[in-house]
């Protein structure tokens, strides 16, 4: 079978981090290192008597995990520098103490870089997106880094957008 030629100025059909944007709440994440997702369906299995294999298995539950890798960053200045965006409250990405009761859901996308020549294909979509927790580590002679998860209710790829 011959190799489909790729379209003009795109080097490769793999989905690339080198060219991957996170974007949380129409924003994008400049200082995100990672990001992971999965859609998971519950089973459950349905146990008779007098049978000691499972009969079948019944859905009955769906779940989207979302979690990302930021760095840590300082502000310098007001904190509105975009080159030192500072912490994850001060980028909006988890709530202030004061505000947790008023948290909306908000939109997480990954997508590819429109620059890299696909025309900014999503990778992934993210609905009613809130911040649950984040922990960092700080260790000598290394970056620090914060592992931020989130609860979400959906997530479409790119066959559902």
């Amino acid at each position: 079978m011959a190799r489909p030629n790729l379209p003009l100025g795109q080097g490769t059909r793999v989905f690339s981090g080198a060219r991957t944007m996170f974007i949380f709440n129409g924003e994008v994440v400049g200082y995100a290192s990672g990001v992971s997702g999965s859609k998971e369906i519950q089973y459950e299995p349905v146990d008779t008597l007098d049978h000691l294999e499972v009969r079948e298995h019944v859905p009955v539950g769906f779940r989207v995990t979302l979690a990302a890798q930021i760095f840590k960053t300082v502000a310098i200045g007001s904190g509105n520098d975009n080159d030192a965006p500072g912490s994850l409250e001060q980028q909006q990405i988890f709530p202030k103490f004061n505000d947790i009761f008023r948290v909306q859901g908000v939109e997480a996308i990954i997508q590819d870089d429109p620059q890299a020549g696909s025309g900014g294909n999503i990778l992934a979509q993210y609905e009613n997106v809130k911040t649950a927790s984040y922990n960092f580590n700080i260790a000598a002679r290394s970056i620090v880094g914060q592992n931020v998860a989130f609860v979400t209710t959906m997530m479409k790829d790119q066959s559902e957008l």
